[in-house]
């Protein structure tokens, strides 16, 4: 008894939070804009400030695709442009959310070769938005970063008005160099929150262990 209690000890303690990779994960560092995070673009996404929870990101899918898309085109000349007021259209089917959607990224981050990772989200909202892993390696010809792996956290749906804890466990392949954290959301079209991203280095046993409990709350979910 007293061996397993030590071993539930300490693998207790080693699932909690270490060091977080990803700076700012936050939200709270900055002034009008979260520092290492790009630029909101105060149509479809904007920094909120939670009062409880401090600076949080608001991903908004319901305006206008046609009036987005077109304001889009018109930051990437002008990235100082201000932002129209959303038309937010009756019919959701021709909201930005059920086509491009909208997201946000972080800054590039140094990948360790062979390391699990733990990534980490805080989030509220109706449906089901993503937090994407996206992974770059060295083009062997262009000696430029290129695309070559991704995984992505998606929190289950629930109550809008309920805030939901969610995590992964990931190994990036042996190419990849670098990877960013995008968050992303599109259907349906509605208003989402997040906060307190977190990505961390853990042990392949944590990884293990992980994965077994969110395979355990998923099954209980589907029954």
């Amino acid at each position: 008894m007293r061996i397993g209690l030590s071993v539930m000890m300490l693998l207790a303690a080693a699932l909690q939070a270490g060091e977080n990779l990803l700076p700012n994960g936050s939200f709270d560092e900055g002034a009008k804009e979260a520092l290492h995070w790009e630029k909101t673009d105060n149509l479809t996404s904007f920094w909120r400030n939670d009062g409880q929870r401090g600076r949080i990101l608001e991903l908004d899918t319901r305006p206008d695709r046609k009036q987005v898309l077109a304001y889009w085109k018109e930051r990437k000349r002008n990235p100082d442009v201000s932002a129209p007021k959303a038309v937010i259209p009756e019919e959701p089917l021709k909201s930005i959310g059920s086509n491009e959607g909208t997201a946000l990224d972080s800054v590039l981050l140094d990948v360790k070769p062979g390391q699990d990772y733990k990534l980490s989200v805080d989030y509220r909202g109706a449906g089901t938005p993503f937090v994407w892993i996206k992974g770059f390696m060295i083009h062997p010809k262009r000696k430029t970063l290129t695309d070559c792996y991704q995984t992505r956290l998606a929190p289950p749906g629930g109550a809008a008005d309920r805030w939901r804890s969610c995590s992964i466990t990931f190994r990036p392949t042996p190419q990849t160099v670098k990877m960013k954290v995008r968050i992303y959301a599109y259907w349906p079209a509605g208003v989402y929150w997040f906060d307190n991203v977190r990505l961390e280095e853990i042990t392949p046993a944590e990884a293990a262990e992980l994965r077994r409990k969110r395979a355990e709350t998923e099954e209980k979910n589907v029954n």
